[in-house]
C-alpha cells in the first residue's frame, strides 16, 4: 500500500479529503523531510507508518499554517513548529540500527 493510499484511509470521510494532489503535495513534503533526518535517499517502508501521521496532521493544520495559538471561551489550538519533532528518537533508534547492520561503531549518549 502507497503512502498516499494510507493517508487516505485514515481521512476518509474528513472535509476536503478527496483532493488527491493536495495530499500528494504533503506525502512528496513529509517523505523528503523523513529521508533528510534519516539521511536515506528513499523513504524507507519501517517509516511509512510515521510519514503517514506527519501528512495526516500536515493535512488537518493545511489552513492554520503558522498559528501559535488560538483561543475561543474553551476551545484553544496550538501547533508545534517541527512537525516531525515528536518522531526524533523513532528516527535516531532507525540510524543506530542500520549503522549497527552495517557495523559501523555507534556512540551512544546516556
Amino acid at each position: 500500500m502507497t503512502l498516499l493510499e494510507q493517508v487516505q484511509i485514515r481521512l476518509q470521510g474528513e472535509p476536503k479529503s478527496d483532493d488527491t494532489a493536495q495530499l500528494q503535495v504533503l506525502c512528496d513534503l513529509a517523505s523528503v523531510r523523513i529521508c533528510l533526518r534519516v539521511r536515506e535517499p528513499t523513504l524507507p517502508t519501517l517509516l511509512e507508518p510515521i510519514a503517514a501521521d506527519v501528512v495526516v496532521k500536515l493535512f488537518r493544520r493545511w489552513n492554520y499554517e503558522g498559528v501559535a495559538s488560538e483561543g475561543a471561551d474553551t476551545i484553544s489550538t496550538t501547533f508545534v513548529e517541527d512537525v516531525l519533532a515528536e518522531y526524533d528518537d523513532e528516527f535516531a533508534a532507525y540510524r543506530e540500527t542500520k549503522a549497527e547492520d552495517a557495523g559501523e561503531k555507534v556512540v551512544r549518549f546516556l
